[in-house]
This record gives structure tokens, C-alpha cells and sequence, in this order.
């Protein structure tokens, strides 16, 4: 028996054959699609987080600047004394506001002298020992009411300059004390910059990575272009009612005791093929 067959069958299932074969023949990893330019970029930029760079530069955010920022030590307040350089703050003047107050009282002194000589010159009874006695007692007062002067002036000059002093020393502390909440809020706000640029740059990395695996798909599909077409071309002729134009001529005389073994058909092995490519169609790299 022969087998009957249209060209067109034949020709076309032979094409897919070929086709198939050639396919087997390829290269299998040409058909898989490198990492895209977008994802090389990605694992490049994702390998510097948390590295150093530069001579001894540390990029913000990396372990060796939290490492250097955790290792600081919190800014300390300095304490501050009225006392801190209180020469200062005395009265440049002061050699003389006391020879000119002392001045005055001096004169009034020798005012004071003049009128008690003149009360013991007109009363004998106060001469002699008397008027020495009068005199010594006025002399020890007067000596310490000029003291006393002294003292006052000298008292209320330091306590003047105790005062201004107190002030600088008050706004000297204010300002310490800023300065440590400054650069508290420094540190802080470094460290919050750090971890959101760090974000960015994982989202920089996950944006790139995520538009490269699609430019790696797109590469992926035109990879596997000639293998869909293929698949779709045998799916499409096994679909077609072969066994129509399927026929067959038997030549046969007398009678014949030999046993014969039927091979399969042209289009039975077609049949395999389309099952194969339906395989193929169905398998994804």
C-alpha cells in the first residue's frame, strides 16, 4: 500500500520539519536574554550603598559615616562664672573716682580741723591737754569716715562689675547651651538626610531595575520570535483535517503467506511533529 498525499502536505510538513530541526540546531543560550543595560545599571548603583569613596571621604549614609556619627560624643554645655576674668569688668576710672571722692573729703576735713582750732582757741578751758585729747579724738574719726568712704567706693565698684559680669556670664551659658541643641539638631537632621537619600537611591535602584526587566522581556520575546511563530505554524497545521486529503493505492495478485509490517504514514509523523511543537510552544525559557 502507498500512501496518497497533496504536494502541498508533503511540502508543508517537510518546512516544518526542517524548521524544527534547525531550531534544535540553535545555540540554547543565545535564546536567553542578557540582563538589560537598566538592571547592570541597577546592580552597579545597589553595590555602592553603604561603601566608602574617595580618600577618606565617607559617602553619607554608608556604615562608615554612621559608624563616625555614632561615635561622637554628645556636645556638652559650658558652665560659666560671673568670676571668669572679673578684672574686666572693673571700673577703668577707678584710681580716680576714689582720689577725686577722697579729695572732697580731705577738704572737708581740713574745714572741720579750722573750726575746731578756733572753738579751742576761744575757750580757754579746753587748752592744754584738753585740746590735745579733743583733737586726737576728731583726728581718729575723721580717719575712719575717710575708710568708710573708701570701702563704699571700693564696694559699690565691684559690685557693678560683679553685676556685668553676672550677664555675660548668663548670656555666655544661653549660648552654650544653644550651640549644644544646635548641633544636636545637627547630628539629627544629618542622620535623617542620610536615610532618605539612602531611600532614594533604592528607589533609583528599584525604578531602574524594575524598567530593565522589562527592556530584558521585550528582549526575551524577540528571542523567542522564530520559536512562537514555529509553534503557532505546527499548531495551525495539525489543526488542519488531514486525514481528508489522506489516500492510498494497493496493488495485490494471487495469494501471498508472507507476513508484512505497515509503516507508519507521512502524516502520522506529521502528527508527532505538531505534538512536539505543542511541546515546544508550551515550554518557556
Amino acid at each position: 500500500m502507498t500512501p496518497t498525499n497533496p504536494e502541498w502536505v508533503n511540502s508543508t510538513a517537510q518546512g516544518l520539519t526542517s524548521a524544527i530541526q534547525r531550531l534544535g540546531g540553535t545555540e540554547p543560550y543565545s535564546l536567553v536574554a542578557p540582563a538589560s543595560g537598566l538592571e547592570q545599571q541597577a546592580a552597579s548603583t545597589a553595590a555602592k550603598l553603604g561603601q566608602s569613596y574617595g580618600s577618606g571621604q565617607k559617602t553619607a549614609g554608608g556604615d562608615d559615616w554612621f559608624a563616625n556619627l555614632l561615635s561622637q560624643s554628645a556636645p556638652s554645655v559650658s558652665s560659666a562664672s560671673l568670676l571668669d576674668n572679673l578684672n574686666a569688668y572693673s571700673n577703668p576710672y577707678r584710681q580716680q573716682v576714689t582720689d577725686a571722692a577722697l579729695a572732697d573729703f580731705d577738704a572737708d576735713a581740713g574745714k572741720t580741723r579750722a573750726m575746731q582750732d578756733l572753738d579751742l582757741a576761744g575757750n580757754a578751758k579746753f587748752g592744754g591737754s584738753g585740746a590735745a585729747l579733743t583733737k586726737s579724738a576728731t583726728e581718729s574719726e575723721l580717719s575712719r569716715a575717710r575708710n568708710t568712704r573708701v570701702a563704699q567706693l571700693l564696694s559699690d565698684m565691684f559690685t557693678t562689675s560683679a553685676g556685668l559680669a553676672g550677664q555675660d556670664a548668663e548670656r555666655r551659658q544661653q549660648a552654650s547651651t544653644a550651640n549644644a541643641q544646635m548641633a544636636l539638631e545637627h547630628q539629627r537632621m544629618q542622620g535623617q538626610l542620610a536615610l532618605e537619600r539612602e531611600n532614594s537611591m533604592r528607589a533609583n535602584v528599584a525604578a531602574q531595575a524594575a524598567l530593565g526587566q522589562q527592556l530584558r522581556g521585550i528582549d526575551q520575546a524577540y528571542r523567542n520570535a522564530p520559536q512562537t511563530q514555529l509553534s503557532s505554524q505546527i499548531d495551525m497545521f495539525s489543526g488542519l483535517p488531514l486525514q481528508l486529503f489522506q489516500g492510498q493505492n494497493t496493488n495485490s495478485s494471487g495469494t501471498s503467506s508472507t507476513k508484512s509490517t505497515q509503516s507508519p504514514s507521512f502524516l502520522d509523523l506529521l502528527g508527532q511533529a505538531a505534538q512536539l511543537g505543542s511541546t515546544i510552544s508550551g515550554f518557556k525559557l
